[in-house]
């Protein structure tokens, strides 16, 4: 009878948990797609979930294949569906977390106020509200925090549960792979099984080439060579750490402010706190936590892009560890009263909806969708659109594709000219394609959409 309740009592913990996010994130959800929080990539996942091809390099299959299931079975408008499946991804990415910190700690006290740190820090409640991958990688990074915290025996099975919830965060997004010394420093290591468990989970790496029919836009993946280059996403290399070294001391002091802001500044002493107990605890834990961060830092630092921040959102639930580590150490504090413990850790997360709920909320967020409408009813019929900006291709590709909204409209990007894919997916739209920059759109109107997304037709 003990165990049936405190099996009730953790139960009604977490459906308390899950239910209070569920609720905030609905009331500040983006209604379709946005171009908000760095959103503008939502238009080509969108666009691949509906129409069964891929996305753009490296492909984020594990998202990509779930995307495709949910828009199948949820009717509705595609960009929703997917922005809920960001906010169900991020949910139970603060589920698993709480989880994790009242099995290492053994206080829900701690577990209630990590998680909900977690849930309303700015990035990942940004990236919950959107039609983006970087939620459901934080919710493969938590399952292989928990999955660690779970494998404390030199045993085959949960260290290739491990190994799969690792590999199905990389085949999420790359950057994931960071974790590994997290999971390894300090630990009985099965390595069997966590070789056998992540092989299992990078699969669907190579069940990417079943989603055709090719040609298309972003590679070739019916060869070897062509599959190896779409996955290594060596369209992109040029922006992996050449971010001129001149601009790394204001990177790194915005990275310093912008991670304070996550957690506030009291919940970051706490983290703090929190990771200094656990230092004195177990070294190797925390060695290991302290070097995935500090990689992912590196990367997202040295990565040559505005929104690079958001390659550390699958890292927040390792931070929110230590909030919950911080809060378990005040609670055993006997200088500390009860109401006094209990008020400084329920602070945080009211100050974090209290802080971010306006500029996070989405709710009210019809730019991209009134701009697609007035832009797609201008254009004539059977016009070819030349646009050389990720959102207004993506937003056109979602309107045009999965929508099937003036599906007469072709849209070509005028920066993958030239790349072999791209050209040979054009040959096939438009009879002819691409030769240079002069489009043998056999007599079509021809559309440009400029820098302040405007739209002029020759």
């Amino acid at each position: 009878m003990v165990q049936v309740g405190a099996f009730r009592r953790r139960a009604g913990f977490y459906i308390i948990v899950v239910a209070v996010v569920a609720i905030v994130y609905a009331l500040t959800l983006a209604p379709s797609l946005t171009w908000s929080h760095w959103g503008s990539d939502g238009g080509d996942f969108a666009t691949a979930a509906v129409t069964g091809r891929v996305p753009h390099p490296p492909g984020f299959p594990a998202y990509t294949f779930v995307s495709r299931a949910v828009v199948t079975a949820f009717p509705g408008e595609s960009a929703r569906v997917l922005n809920w499946l960001s906010a169900a991804s991020a949910a139970m990415a603060v589920l698993l977390v709480a989880a994790t910190v009242q099995k290492r700690s053994g206080s829900a006290w701690a577990a209630l106020v990590a998680g909900l740190a977690l849930a309303f820090s700015s990035w990942l409640w940004s990236q919950a509200l959107i039609v983006e991958v970087y939620t459901m990688a934080a919710l493969f990074s938590s399952l292989t925090l928990y999955a660690v915290r779970s494998a404390t025996a030199r045993r085959f099975l949960p260290w290739a549960i491990v190994g799969l919830s690792l590999g199905l965060g990389v085949s999420t997004h790359v950057t994931v792979l960071f974790l590994i010394p997290y999971a390894v420093l300090g630990r009985q290591v099965h390595w069997r099984g966590l070789a056998v468990g992540l092989c299992a989970g990078l699969v669907p790496y190579l069940l990417l080439p079943l989603r055709g029919p090719w040609p298309q836009p972003w590679g070739d993946l019916t060869t070897l060579a062509g599959w190896a280059e779409y996955v290594s996403a060596r369209l992109y290399w040029g922006n992996a750490f050449t971010l001129p070294l001149t601009d790394w001391p204001a990177r790194i002091l915005a990275w310093a402010s912008l991670m304070t802001r996550q957690l506030t500044p009291l919940g970051a002493l706490i983290a703090i706190a929190g990771a200094g107990h656990t230092w004195s605890a177990n070294r190797q834990q925390m060695l290991g936590g302290a070097i995935s961060f500090a990689l992912a830092t590196l990367y997202a630092i040295g990565y040559n892009a505005p929104d690079s921040w958001v390659y550390l959102v699958a890292y927040l639930p390792l931070v929110a560890l230590s909030v919950g580590d911080g809060i378990k150490w005040l609670v055993d504090q006997p200088w500390l009263t009860s109401a006094a413990r209990s008020a400084v850790g329920l602070v945080i997360p009211l100050l974090l909806v209290a802080l971010n709920w306006q500029s996070v909320t989405l709710s009210h967020d019809a730019q991209v969708m009134a701009w697609i409408s007035g832009t797609l009813s201008a254009l004539p019929a059977d016009a070819v659109v030349l646009t050389d900006q990720d959102r207004h291709t993506f937003a056109l590709w979602y309107a045009t594709e999965a929508v099937a909204f003036r599906p007469d409209v072709t849209v070509v990007d005028q920066r993958l000219l030239g790349y072999a894919a791209y050209d040979a997916f054009l040959d096939a739209v438009l009879d002819g394609g691409v030769r240079g920059l002069t489009l043998a759109s056999g007599g079509r109107p021809l559309c440009r959409i400029g820098e302040q997304d405007e739209v002029t037709c020759e």
